[in-house]
């Protein structure tokens, strides 16, 4: 008797690549690994005096790139997709991101441009060729954040992790082609890596062309507001702007998902909110990238004398930081989603996805914490080759900073989505602040490492879970009743009428 057959081990395989989080880990996984790769291909196939300038090539263009452009993508991806949850117009959205982000672009440039004798003296042995390089590379990453921003707004994740690797194999494969053919050189290996990130930005363009496959992972309401003519989408939309006051307590949309007793503000975003939000956000980005390097800095920076030690402490560092790799494939699918519910005022939802991300990152961040204390010292001395041993509570100790890192991540995710960009700007500097709090008080190397890198994150996780919790309003329902109350008095409260939720003011400001 014939039998239908089995889909097979090949079907259940090409599924599960098919999922955002492996597309994306994927993508990240050759993304990261091509950096190494070109370090890798250039110190073997040529002599160190023409390698010595690339090294700054590659950390500069990670430094200033992530630093000042990383929060186009999350600023774009938020605007996208609460532009599609509500039915307005996507092109005026990504309009008025460019624009804010052309003016931030062009500024990070000019500010290079006029450091280039120290840059180019200090960390390119002189060579202007690379420096110019950096501005190549710089405006490259600037396009890829801005196509990726719009791709992962879409929540076209498929082709957001082409953009990964297509920039992963634009890098690596062209030098390895050069040094095989022995025609490598200083600038030629400089521009193959530089070229990357452009060259993503360009495919990311190509494949945004595909459908959008929003309404896949919205319901019935948001698929008919995000397709819908502007007229129609604010009919559609209407049942959720006119939730009773005690939709909290069961009501629920159309497509069954409980709708919170809020009201929202779906009006369009103007393009002066577009710029401030975008600001206190970079600003945020920055903060966090002093808050994660100024430590091994400032140690390694103490321990002159004894450069074995530096060196052994900045290897620590970065091994117990490696689970920061796990952020991307979680945050690029996060954000869209959270901004759609936080729009349609679903907090709900918001807190609810947001607690499991956390979840997953404090599993992930103890699972490091055990192993370091396990097998880190053997690790950094044998794998990473560090010449003295440093205790395994140490490198614990290292690891629950990291966990706080990853915490404060996925929390800034939910805050961009909550329109909270100042929340993240704050958060951040109160880390840095409490850090160099740190720093000031007399203890010894290690022990400055251990404490600041626990001391500055834990502030800056605390802060963002506060505000999340209070803005989605994760309170007791008395304190929210005398906030009824406050904001429209006794006798609107006792009619029933809705009050401005924390959600709609953070949306009006």
């Amino acid at each position: 008797m014939d039998t239908a057959p089995d889909p097979g081990r090949g079907t259940r395989l090409a599924s599960l690549l098919n999922r955002p989080v492996v597309l994306l880990a994927t993508g990240l996984g050759l993304s990261a690994a091509a950096g190494s790769g070109f370090i890798a291909v250039v110190n073997h196939s040529m002599p160190p005096i023409r390698v010595a300038p690339l090294p700054g090539l590659y950390f500069l263009l990670a430094a200033i790139g992530t630093g000042m452009f990383a929060a186009f993508e999350q600023e774009m991806t938020r605007a996208v997709s609460r532009a599609l949850a509500l039915g307005h117009s996507e092109p005026q959205v990504i309009r008025h991101q460019v624009r804010n982000a052309a003016w931030v672009g062009v500024g990070t440039l000019a500010l290079v441009c006029a450091a280039s004798p120290f840059v180019t003296h200090h960390w390119m042995y002189g060579d202007w060729a690379v420096f110019a390089e950096l501005l190549i590379g710089l405006a490259g990453i600037w396009a890829s954040f801005l196509v990726r921003g719009v791709l992962s707004g879409r929540r076209q994740f498929r082709s957001y992790a082409i953009t990964m690797v297509v920039e992963g194999l634009a890098r690596l494969l062209p030098s390895i082609v050069l040094a095989a053919l022995a025609l490598g050189s200083t600038w030629s290996q400089g521009l193959v890596f530089a070229l990357g990130p452009m060259v993503a930005a360009v495919s990311g363009l190509l494949v945004a062309r595909a459908p959008i496959p929003y309404a896949d992972a919205l319901g019935a309401t948001e698929t008919a507001a995000a397709n819908a003519p502007p007229a129609e989408a604010v009919q559609a939309q209407a049942v959720v702007d006119t939730a009773p006051e005690n939709a909290s307590a069961g009501n629920a949309a159309p497509d069954g998902s409980a709708l919170d007793n809020t009201v929202l503000d779906t009006a369009p975003e103007t393009a002066n909110q577009a710029a401030a939000r975008l600001a206190r956000l970079t600003g945020g980005v920055l903060a966090g990238q002093v808050l994660m390097y100024a430590m091994p800095l400032v140690v390694t920076g103490r321990l002159t004398t004894d450069s074995k030690l530096a060196i052994s402490v900045a290897s620590a560092v970065g091994l117990t930081r490696l689970g920061l790799l796990i952020l991307f494939p979680l945050q690029a699918p996060l954000l869209p989603r959270l901004t759609a519910a936080a729009a349609l005022g679903r907090m709900a939802e918001v807190r609810r996805t947001t607690a499991a991300l956390v979840a997953i990152c404090v599993a992930a961040g103890i699972a490091g914490i055990v192993a370091s204390g396990l097998v880190g010292p053997w690790v950094l001395t044998t794998v990473m080759g560090a010449k003295v041993r440093l205790s395994a509570v140490l490198l614990m100790e290292l690891s629950l900073g990291t966990l706080f890192l990853l915490v404060a991540n996925i929390l800034q995710s939910a805050l961009t989505a909550l329109n909270r960009q100042q929340t993240v700007l704050f958060a951040w500097c109160l880390g840095v602040v409490t850090m160099f709090v740190v720093f000031a008080v007399p203890l010894g190397p290690l022990t400055t490492a251990a404490v600041a890198s626990i001391a500055g994150p834990a502030a800056t996780m605390a802060l963002m879970a506060l505000d999340v919790l209070r803005v989605t309003g994760g309170r007791p329902a008395s304190a929210r009743r005398d906030e009824v109350a406050t904001h429209k008095g006794p006798a609107a409260a006792e009619r029933g009428e809705p009050a401005p939720s924390s959600a709609h003011q953070a949306n009006v400001r």
